[in-house]
């Protein structure tokens, strides 16, 4: 009696297992392949790209990010160029687009951005990515000759010091409120005394 009932619990334990392992394997998605890019900073942009991975969903490539605000400046938005550079060296694509990124001073956010790729990339491919123009708040920071920084860089040129130019941004600055010019008027005389 007692051996039926091990046999018994034996088997009520091993039919859920296996019913249940199949479910779990259906369950699971495959991981999401995502290609390693490699960023060009450059010291003097307010804007430094960590971790960029390269991905592709449905029709879409997406890239994926940690963008960090070195300044003591809110960020708004960034321009950014990619490089795809075949195993011979060959440049096969250059895309340049711009991206809102609201960034507060001093932090570091994860962004999505949408590069817009057309076709497969090669296995063989490496990828370059490069700040061309970093837009804060007040200030506007951009590199001199960025696409011929990046493109040596993608070259193995790693001893480029780029330029950094920064301008006023007439745009995107707080508006302060329309100064109220203050009325100083005389106080009233006394009135004169009658004799």
């Amino acid at each position: 009696m007692k051996k039926a009932t091990v046999a018994l619990m034996i088997s009520s334990l091993w039919i859920p297992a296996s019913m249940t392992a199949p479910t779990r394997v259906r369950a699971q998605t495959p991981p999401e392949f995502s290609r390693p890019v490699l960023f060009f900073d450059v010291l003097d942009l307010p804007a430094r790209i960590d971790e960029p991975r390269l991905k592709k969903n449905a029709n879409q490539y997406v890239l994926s990010c940690a963008l960090a605000n070195r300044s003591g400046e809110q960020l708004v938005g960034l321009r950014l160029t990619l490089l795809i550079v075949d195993a011979s060296g060959k440049i096969r694509t250059r895309v340049s687009w711009n991206e809102a990124a609201t960034v507060p001073a001093y932090s570091i956010k994860t962004f999505e951005f949408n590069p817009i790729l057309k076709g497969e990339i090669s296995n063989s491919a490496a990828l370059f990515l490069g700040v061309d123009e970093v837009i804060g708040r007040e200030t506007i920071w951009r590199t001199v000759d960025s696409d011929k920084l990046l493109r040596a860089y993608a070259r193995g040129q790693h001893d480029l010091i780029p330029k950094v130019q920064t301008l006023i941004n007439k745009v995107d600055a707080p508006r302060m409120p329309a100064a109220i010019p203050q009325l100083h008027m005389k106080p009233p005389s006394p009135p004169e005394k009658k004799q």
